[in-house]
């Protein structure tokens, strides 16, 4: 029997997936904030001469960067009620993809500071900053400018990762797909306009990228 293929079905319930686009790179920009400063913590930690400090950061950077994030986001979704603290889907998801994402920017960022010249750290001792400040007005600026391909790469790739928080119930793209499938009986059509938004959202994600790090850099940024 000769399949018809209905795109309407999709096209029609567009205004949901719009809204689940909107949480999803809602999702990513938070994740990315926190997975920032969480990376600059972890990045220092693991330069830090101090082995306690060294070996909790390693020890976080190798779990969450050798676990899948579904099993992440189970976790915390299910396992943070287990302790007595209610979560819901939404704050869970974050949790989830902040800490997978510090784990790799722990690294990225641990790389750009590798490329922040010694002497640019003495000047600025010598001038009278406490370290802190000398990591906040002097390396941080100079390591984002290194990092900013990397990290461009990594928020397209939380993007996508923002799929699987549908699994516990955070109502983005997949998420609004499963249950127009439950609604309908057409997953052909369905999936086939999910991927299409996901090539249309990774797009406009990576040219705005190339475009902010035009902006602020006046550099050419390749992603991917």
């Amino acid at each position: 029997m000769r399949y018809s293929f209905h795109f309407e079905v999709f096209t029609d319930h567009l205004p949901r997936f719009i809204a689940g686009a909107r949480i999803a790179f809602e999702l990513v920009a938070l994740a990315m904030v926190i997975g920032f400063v969480i990376g600059a913590f972890g990045a220092v930690a693991r330069r830090s001469k101090n082995k306690f400090a060294y070996g909790v950061a390693t020890a976080y950077v190798e779990l969450f960067r050798n676990t899948p994030l579904l099993v992440q986001l189970y976790l915390v979704y299910f396992g943070i009620p287990e302790l007595g603290i209610s979560i819901s889907s939404y704050p869970a998801a974050l949790i989830a993809l902040s800490l997978n994402n510090g784990a790799y920017l722990t690294e990225i960022e641990r790389a750009g500071m590798e490329g922040i010249h010694r002497n640019e750290i003495e000047a600025g001792l010598a001038l009278g900053l406490s370290y802190p400040q000398v990591l906040v007005r002097i390396v941080f600026p100079h390591v984002f400018r290194i990092i900013y391909p990397p990290f461009a790469n990594q928020a397209i790739l939380i993007f996508l990762g923002t799929s699987l928080t549908g699994l516990i119930a955070v109502p983005e793209m997949t998420y609004q797909a499963r249950i127009l499938e439950a609604e309908t009986f057409r997953p052909f059509e369905i999936y086939t306009g999910l991927a299409i938004l996901y090539v249309v959202g990774t797009l406009i994600a990576t040219w705005t990228l190339v475009i902010l790090g035009r902006w602020l850099f006046k550099m050419r940024v390749k992603v991917f």
